[in-house]
């Protein structure tokens, strides 16, 4: 289903009509009536990457035209005349391709900010990654050597944020970036403008999410292309990973052990207990070898094909 920010009460119909989802935020496609003061003054605080359909006069047309404006255009809000205009702006998507990965768990301690520094360096080798830490902790980007800026940085460009700006608070090496240093934990727009802007920008976004039931991870989880859920058997997480999500997007990952199920969901690959390898790769500079290194390797080359 196509997600659309709709400014302008005369899309109604042709949104009931194409099963359009009406979304304040990570709109793919903005509709909007030129004909409409207000309609135009919403478009207007929506991010300028996001594609545009419009309705517009005849003189109204033309004026773009003139100014070199490549809107696409219809006369009416008809289903008819919309809904392949709509078609046409939404982004490409490949085929089952995973480019947004959330990884958090029921609580701390499992592991999954090493897991995703661990699967970022291993990516980074074939694809370009941005690596989102909306912990606040900052860990993600120690573990990769790297020192990107705060998220605060960010905060005042919710509305209006765009590929360009996050470059300005990312941290690069060749094919790998990170956003997220040590500072306040973004607040969910951002987060979710940041998300939307990264996949743009990146083979493959892996964001460090924190626990499961945190506001900003229950607000991309219908975003994410793959999530991954790290936990151990401790029966306190368990007890919080059953009255999770069930869904087939879903990697039940088990840290530090074997379990074969977590909670009532079977488990899709076990990273083992290896502090060895943990206490080697904090001195530096490989992230992650051992056994707990190819438990990584497996899941990179998992993943590698997903965004393939």
């Amino acid at each position: 289903m196509t997600r659309v920010a709709v400014c302008g009460a005369a899309f109604d119909d042709a949104v009931e009509v194409l099963g359009l989802e009406r979304v304040d935020e990570l709109a793919e496609v903005v509709l909007v009536d030129l004909a409409d003061p207000e309609a135009v003054g919403k478009a207007a605080e929506i991010a300028p990457d996001v594609p545009r359909v419009a309705i517009a006069r005849a003189e109204q047309e033309r004026l773009l035209r003139a100014a070199g404006c490549a809107v696409p255009m219809a006369s009416s809000a008809a289903p008819e005349a919309i809904g392949p205009l709509v078609a046409a702006a939404v982004p490409a998507r490949r085929r089952g391709a995973t480019r947004l990965v959330l990884v958090t768990g029921p609580s701390g301690g499992a592991g999954r900010t090493l897991l995703v520094a661990g699967l970022a360096a291993r990516l980074s080798a074939r694809a370009s990654v941005l690596v989102l830490d909306a912990t606040g902790s900052g860990s993600a980007a120690w573990w990769l050597r790297l020192a990107p800026g705060s998220w605060s940085d960010l905060e005042g460009l919710v509305e209006e944020l765009t590929t360009e700006h996050l470059a300005v608070v990312a941290a690069e090496r060749e094919r790998l970036r990170v956003i997220g240093g040590v500072s306040p934990m973004p607040s969910v727009p951002l987060l979710a403008a940041t998300a939307r802007a990264a996949v743009r920008i990146a083979d493959v976004v892996l964001v460090d999410a924190p626990a499961l039931f945190d506001e900003r991870t229950r607000a991309l989880i219908d975003d994410a292309d793959r999530v991954l859920v790290v936990s151990t058997d401790d029966p306190a997480a368990l007890s919080a990973i059953d009255a999770s999500i069930d869904e087939e997007r879903v990697w039940w990952i088990a840290s530090r052990c074997r379990a074969e199920r977590l909670g009532a969901h079977p488990t899709f690959r076990a990273l083992p207990d290896d502090p060895a390898a943990v206490r080697a790769a904090v001195r530096g500079p490989s992230i992650v070898g051992g056994a707990l290194g190819r438990a990584y390797d497996e899941l990179a080359e998992i993943l590698t094909i997903d965004i393939a």
